[in-house]
């Protein structure tokens, strides 16, 4: 499969009949090196360490290790299972990541560039053969591996020079919340910041006050030097180049066109998907292989 492209190989898995899809997927993994081995290259790439208690794997006492091996968690015996001396875990290459309780781990890798290319969860599902329930729980499974990393996507914004920033505020959303719930009162507030090196930052906040639609802020932008707000407006040629916000509002728009596409998101899901805006901004100056890899990266 090495003469076919990354984009030809998603193709003809859309394109195959379900025993000919398990073969493509098998021949994506290959390429993109999904295995026991570099998922703890990636997750552990000095020492083995303990999901539960952090212990490292070159720590040890008068005995030994802290760390051990103890056997294997399949009946291959192609993944490696280990106990931790100190809190009496055992754990495998998979423990606290994206393929961890994953029957169908294979179909991660073309499930995440199905998501990078922004397909719907329905068509993803018919593309890899595989339960539209599936595909949404593992969505949500990457979004909060995002949230919990969010270190590696945001940036130190600093406290001198430009700083963009663009407003959009948010009524209650009844998606994705039980029947037996009320619907909260508030309104949630999204900004996002950035400044002229393209780090990024996204902030989150609610109001106890209800604001009708006409009254929210729908995309406001503003521009901040040294953390005060410029509030004159640039005239000459020279200031509207240099105190301009078309990142922020490029930002502002890609996620206002997904919030609509999804018809709203529920709301505890809202700022994991801000912050997978912020992600694609990133990694569109990468390739195709350089993307997965660094979304991989995140989700273990």
């Amino acid at each position: 499969m090495d003469q076919y492209t990354d984009s030809q190989l998603i193709a003809m898995l859309i394109n195959s009949p379900k025993e000919r899809k398990k073969r493509l997927i098998e021949d994506f993994n290959q390429r993109f090196g999904l295995s026991a081995d570099d998922i703890r290259d990636k997750k552990h790439p000095l020492h083995m360490s303990c999901p539960r208690c952090k212990t490292q794997g070159n720590e040890s006492d008068a005995k030994g290790r802290y760390i051990v091996a103890y056997g294997y968690a399949d009946p291959e015996k192609t993944q490696r299972r280990f106990h931790c001396k100190i809190c009496k875990l055992h754990f495998n290459d998979h423990t606290n990541t994206i393929f961890h309780y994953k029957k169908l781990r294979k179909h991660i890798l073309p499930f995440l560039q199905r998501m990078l290319d922004g397909v719907s969860i329905r068509n993803t599902a018919t593309d890899l053969g595989v339960s539209p329930t599936t595909i949404h729980s593992w969505r949500q499974a990457v979004l909060q591996y995002i949230e919990k990393n969010m270190h590696l996507i945001q940036g130190e914004l600093p406290s001198t020079g430009i700083t963009e920033t663009a407003t959009r505020e948010f009524k209650p959303s009844r998606k994705g919340l039980p029947t037996h719930q009320t619907i909260p009162k508030t309104t949630q507030t999204i900004q996002f910041h950035c400044d002229r090196q393209n780090h990024w930052r996204v902030s989150l906040t609610s109001a106890n006050t209800l604001k009708s639609r006409k009254q929210m802020i729908q995309g406001e932008t503003q521009v901040h030097v040294n953390e005060t707000s410029a509030t004159c407006r640039p005239t000459s040629p020279a200031d509207r180049l240099l105190f301009h916000t078309r990142n922020v509002q490029r930002l502002d728009k890609q996620f206002s066109a997904m919030y609509r596409n999804m018809r709203g998101v529920a709301q505890p899901n809202l700022l994991r998907y801000a912050l997978w805006q912020c992600l694609l901004v990133q990694l569109s100056r990468l390739n195709t292989k350089e993307k997965l890899s660094t979304l991989l990266s995140i989700c273990l």
